[in-house]
């Protein structure tokens, strides 16, 4: 029973991330318009920081990812494969999970 619990509330979890994540994908569009009126000098710090931005997106999408197959029950080895960012498989497994070593981790700007 308890399990059952577990699991229903690591798919709300990775619901509401999803949903948190939905809402800042919407904010890419307007980040996308302001880079219009940065001045030309401090674009590529503007650039820079938009491409932190995004890097948190891909973050935020490899935990509810994460979360999500744990709530569906997918063993933690298997679940860990959903993570692309090698680094973030790193911090969560300490590098010592057997599944670490399988997930590529290439960040993706701007997909």
């Amino acid at each position: 029973m308890g399990m059952d619990r577990d699991h229903i509330l690591l798919s709300a979890v990775a619901d509401e991330m999803g949903d948190i994540r939905a809402d800042f994908d919407s904010l890419s569009g307007l980040i996308t318009d302001l880079m219009v009126w940065c001045p030309p000098e401090a674009r590529a710090d503007a650039l820079a920081q938009v491409q932190a931005f995004d890097l948190l997106l891909q973050r935020l999408e490899g935990l509810s990812g994460l979360v999500a197959a744990l709530g569906a029950g997918v063993p933690i080895d298997v679940a860990l494969h959903v993570l692309t960012l090698s680094d973030q498989t790193a911090r969560l497994t300490g590098g010592l999970a057997s599944g670490a070593s399988a997930v590529s981790g290439d960040v993706m700007l701007f997909d």
